[in-house]
């Protein structure tokens, strides 16, 4: 009986070897299944942080980008106007600027109506534009507008030729403008 009761407990020592292999190989897949798991959620997490930190990354060089065409862009225009303010101021005093003048009268297209200059174009070259005027034909009432700095601006009933130095160098600004823009591909 002693090794009936020996076989016996033999076997459900065997039993409980192959049912606690079993629980133990259970645990093991259990916890591999587990830790595979949290690695895929870790990976995605890493993935997502990079992401985030990447496009974080990007808005702040789009954001520096910005304000650096915005300085870029001022300076630009700071440059633009020193240089046009200064041509400007120069031109009238220019030895063909009577040239550049009568051009401009004639350029319009206009034969007759207001011919308005600056004051001091209309001091310093009335007498050489009423001669132009006279050989070309045109009948021009010669007015002066102090809110030009040189140039003409030509009216004739609806007709507004725009010739003043003020009209052009604004024309001229933002041709710069653009053209700077193209090269600096901000366009």
């Amino acid at each position: 009986m002693q090794s009936v009761i020996e076989k016996i407990l033999d076997e459900a020592k065997k039993d409980a070897e192959v049912i606690s292999q079993r629980y133990e190989d259970e645990i093991a897949k259990l916890k591999k299944e587990y830790e595979d798991k949290i690695a895929i959620a870790e990976k995605k997490l890493s993935e997502e942080i990079e992401k985030r930190k990447q496009e974080e990354i990007m808005r702040a060089i789009a954001r520096e980008r910005l304000e650096y065409n915005k300085k870029i862009t001022t300076e630009m225009q700071s440059c633009i106007d020193e240089i046009l303010q200064s041509a400007i101021k120069k031109l009238p005093e220019h030895k063909r600027y009577l040239d550049f003048l009568k051009n401009l009268i004639k350029n319009s297209g206009v034969k007759d109506g207001e011919l308005y200059l600056s004051s001091s174009d209309k001091q310093k070259y009335l007498t050489q534009i009423e001669k132009y005027i006279k050989q070309e034909g045109y009948s021009f009432v010669i007015k002066s507008d102090d809110r030009i700095s040189g140039g003409v601006i030509i009216k004739k009933e609806k007709i507004t030729f725009l010739g003043s130095i003020d009209v052009i160098a604004e024309i001229m600004r933002e041709e710069l403008k653009i053209m700077i823009a193209r090269i600096l591909h901000f366009v």
